[in-house]
């Protein structure tokens, strides 16, 4: 027999006749503030369950069904999630998982389809094949995030820190990233399949430093974007918009400007920029 206690008042919560919380059916239980701290939950029932507030920090959430989970301001820090399915693809059907603690999490193979993480802290978090299509991470702390082979596709990014992250084979098409924080982010180069971020909003977004070399920024807007030094080296830019960027330093070698609007931007200390001649309005 297994007693889920609150974190805080260590009050019964709920009563498992188990030995072991693996593949248990929790479905729509009031388990929030439960202490849950290290616990093996692989492949258990969790859909529309209520964890607000709940600590799951180290817990193994491997083949967990959350659909609808509540999870708001929980601590899953250090947690594992390898083939966890947060989403059935329906709009409505993401776990809310806001202002959560998500430092270190292993996201590994996951439906993270239209959940909704915004405010969270995903420092340090490794993502590997999952698929944040149409997710809410707006305003979160990605810092040093380590993202491979993913989607983020129309995913919500607004004013979201990726600083020093590495995001390598990954595709963000659409993805709304105005105002977000990008700051030498490795997104291309040797050893990191370039990304693609072909039609995304970059609006007023820092990428001061950013590894971009032969990433996809077809169609981006970049429109008051910080890119001083950024190393853009082999990009796709065709459609894209730099107006008003700041390009100060920036390494534009292989990068045909013909189709880009680079009006009101200073390519006089740009590196390699081939402006053409027919360009007005460009410093």
């Amino acid at each position: 027999m297994i007693e889920i206690r609150h974190r805080d008042t260590e009050l019964v919560l709920r009563v498992v006749e188990a030995d072991t919380l693996v593949g248990a059916d929790l479905r729509d239980d009031p388990l929030n503030g439960a202490d849950l701290r290290g616990t093996d939950l692989s492949h258990a029932w969790l859909q529309e369950a209520d964890l607000n507030g709940a600590d799951l920090s180290g817990a193994n959430l491997s083949g967990a069904m959350m659909i609808r989970t509540n999870l708001d301001r929980a601590n899953l820090s250090n947690t594992t999630m390898q083939g966890t399915k947060m989403s059935d693809g329906a709009m409505g059907s993401g776990a809310v998982l806001t202002a959560c603690n998500l430092r270190q999490a292993h996201f590994d193979s996951c439906d993270m389809r239209y959940v909704d993480m915004h405010d969270s802290d995903l420092s340090a978090t490794h993502i590997v094949r999952s698929d944040f299509t149409d997710a809410c991470l707006a305003d979160c702390n990605m810092n040093r995030a380590r993202i491979e082979g993913s989607l983020f596709i129309e995913a919500l990014l607004r004013g979201t820190d990726l600083s020093d992250a590495s995001i390598c084979g990954t595709h963000m098409n659409g993805a709304k990233l105005v105002m977000a924080k990008l700051d030498r982010v490795r997104a291309g180069g040797p050893g990191c399949t370039p990304l693609v971020l072909n039609r995304a909003d970059l609006r007023q977004a820092s990428l001061v430093d950013a590894e971009l070399r032969d990433v996809a920024l077809r169609d981006v807007n970049l429109h008051h974007a910080d890119l001083r030094r950024a190393n853009l080296t082999g990009a796709q830019m065709m459609g894209a918009v730099l107006r008003h960027a700041n390009v100060e330093g920036a390494d534009f070698h292989g990068v045909s400007l013909v189709t880009v609007n680079i009006t009101f931007a200073n390519f006089s200390k740009a590196r390699f920029a081939e402006v053409p001649h027919f360009k007005q309005n460009v410093r």
